[in-house]
């Protein structure tokens, strides 16, 4: 599997600093590798929409960083422990569509369960390949400071992710529709001529 990463900084709640793949993690990721692979001709749309993702998530990153560092550390429920966080399809289509590193194993390992990516010096991914729940969540105390600092600055911020919302949505879409026209006009998808 392309890009995983091999080195981790340990996690918050454990002294063992091991991530270990689920057979399950794994072998999802090298079946969409494989079929991205052999539609990859007919998906360089979703790779454009993904790179404008990438360049929305770039944009956001700052203003974000700068939330958490006005409110994370002095958080009482932090949202990596308190929250159930996974990586969804479309993270994986985004990290997939651009050989971005892939995360070691799925965020979620149960309901309510410490994200395995938090330390103490929060998340160790890196902020484009993060889970898109956690890169545009704004909990109420940041809400509260954008609030403070006036509602233009909070509108700004919403329209960003939002934008980058709806590509995300575009890109499933247009890679799912890329895959079903091929494999509908693909030859082995017509019968055998009996002759």
């Amino acid at each position: 599997m392309k890009g995983a990463f091999a080195e981790i900084t340990p996690p918050f709640w454990s002294g063992s600093g091991v991530v270990s793949q689920s057979p399950q993690w794994q072998d999802s990721n090298c079946t969409l590798t494989r079929l991205l692979a052999i539609h990859r001709r007919d998906l360089g749309m979703a790779v454009a929409v993904a790179m404008e993702i990438r360049r929305g998530i770039d944009e956001l990153t700052p203003l974000m960083a700068a939330l958490c560092r006005r409110t994370c550390r002095f958080c009482p429920e932090p949202c990596c422990i308190n929250h159930t966080v996974w990586i969804d399809f479309r993270d994986l289509l985004f990290l997939h569509l651009l050989d971005e590193p892939i995360p070691p194993c799925q965020a979620a390992s149960e309901p309510k369960a410490a994200c395995p990516f938090l330390t103490h010096h929060g998340c160790r991914l890196p902020p484009r390949i993060r889970p898109w729940m956690c890169i545009q969540y704004i909990c109420p105390t940041q809400q509260a400071v954008l609030n403070r600092k006036g509602g233009s600055a909070r509108a700004a911020l919403l329209v960003k992710i939002e934008r980058i919302e709806k590509k995300r949505v575009w890109m499933e879409a247009e890679v799912i529709r890329r895959i079903k026209r091929r494999r509908r006009t693909s030859p082995s998808s017509f019968p055998a001529s009996s002759g």
